[in-house]
């Protein structure tokens, strides 16, 4: 959510003779268009102007509204906190003269104020004809405060599922039902391969990616030879020093 703000950068870094060529405004739009799409936002875009859940085509057609108002509900129950902005597309395509759903999911929260943003891109493919369903989530954090600058950047393929078929031939009411069955298997999806996950590599950071970035001897050059008892030692030395000192 950083565009304008780089943009501006750019601009006051740029030679005059490059400003004019490098960041004409078709140079620009071109530029945020591609990033949009790139990283998701371009469905933040789509839904302001009402321009998402296009119409889709064959059998694939009419399962797109009821899935449509699912998604609705479903990103308003789990993306809902206090600065998240979500929105989700669901389109219809063809793959191999196969009708295909494509659901793409995007939130983001971003507080520059605070030093943080983080972005949730998921992406899923459904057959109507066959039920199957697999899919994509990618999720983008991003902490600086004090020249410090950390990334995380998680790409996670689940396992493909089944969550039952649908054409306009089935009844009416079943519809709605099949939606339902598709966000429960995104939400379990987001919840087991995706937070699980994450808590996990949490859990396990500071044994591993953290402990590379330790320095392995302090600036003076010499080990130290750490031994608990002894610093208890200390410690419980330290503690009695500052007993004695009050009772004088």
């Amino acid at each position: 959510g950083q565009f304008d703000i780089i943009a501006e950068d750019l601009l006051s870094l740029l030679p005059k003779s490059s400003k004019t060529s490098l960041l004409e405004p078709e140079v620009v739009s071109a530029l945020r268009s591609e990033w949009e799409t790139a990283t998701g936002r371009s469905i933040l875009a789509a839904a302001a102007t009402d321009g998402g859940d296009a119409a889709g085509n064959g059998d694939a057609e009419g399962c797109i509204a009821p899935l449509s108002k699912a998604m609705d509900e479903y990103l308003a129950s789990n993306f809902s906190s206090p600065g998240v902005r979500a929105a989700h597309d669901v389109t219809a395509s063809t793959v191999e003269d196969k009708p295909m759903l494509v659901v793409s999911t995007y939130a983001e929260r971003i507080d520059l104020h605070n030093n943080h943003a983080g972005s949730w891109k998921g992406c899923y493919t459904i057959s109507p004809s066959t039920g199957s369903i697999s899919g994509s989530i990618r999720v983008c954090a991003h902490t600086f405060e004090n020249g410090g600058n950390v990334q995380l950047r998680s790409n996670i393929s689940p396992e493909a599922a089944n969550v039952g078929t649908c054409s306009p031939s089935n009844d009416r009411d079943k519809l709605p039902s099949w939606a339902k069955t598709v966000t429960r298997q995104i939400s379990l999806w987001e919840e087991t391969d995706v937070m699980e996950s994450l808590a996990d590599l949490l859990e396990s950071m500071g044994n591993t990616y953290l402990k590379s970035l330790r320095r392995v001897m302090p600036i003076t050059r010499t080990k130290m030879k750490w031994n608990v008892m002894s610093h208890r030692v200390v410690q419980t030395l330290g503690e009695g020093h500052d007993k004695d000192k009050f009772n004088h």
